[in-house]
């Protein structure tokens, strides 16, 4: 994990190993590539490059790829869930993690295509030791394609 520093705070970045040791899903399911930003407590901005040969695009649709806004609204818990366990130092522990609870106002406004690369930026609103709420936006060449807000709950299995 590299810290860069800033004048005001520290910033984490993480590669693509680092984000697999901290997210429990896997292929086809890992929808972040990269962390760019991280700030504990407060945000994250997080990389996924969108690319032709993904299993989603075989049906959705076959003659005209387009993201499926479920994936987008997976790829923004993913990166709140990278943000909750840098936060808290909970969520790597394998018999628990931060549920999705609920999507309230997500807003799609442009397509995403093969090709793009969608930045997520969320922050968090309120979060106790159980539960947050995070607004998310995710963005494609510096231009909104989709806004929420996500609440998760902790679960223990």
């Amino acid at each position: 994990m590299t810290v860069e520093l800033n004048s005001e705070q520290q910033l984490m970045t993480m590669t693509f190993d680092e984000v697999k040791t901290c997210l429990k899903q896997r292929f086809p399911m890992l929808m972040v590539d990269r962390v760019l930003e991280l700030e504990p407590g407060k945000r994250v901005k997080a990389l996924k490059n969108v690319t032709g040969n993904e299993i989603q695009f075989l049906g959705h649709f076959a003659d005209y790829a387009i993201m499926p806004g479920t994936l987008i609204i997976e790829a923004i818990g993913q990166a709140a869930s990278l943000l909750f366990s840098r936060t808290s130092g909970k969520g790597v522990n394998p018999r628990e993690f931060m549920a999705l609870a609920s999507v309230n106002d997500m807003r799609f406004l442009v397509p995403v295509l093969p090709g793009h690369a969608i930045i997520m930026e969320v922050k968090i609103l309120k979060m106790t030791e159980d539960a947050a709420l995070i607004e998310g936006v995710a963005s494609v060449e510096d231009k909104v394609v989709a806004r929420g807000k996500l609440s998760f709950v902790r679960l223990a299995v």
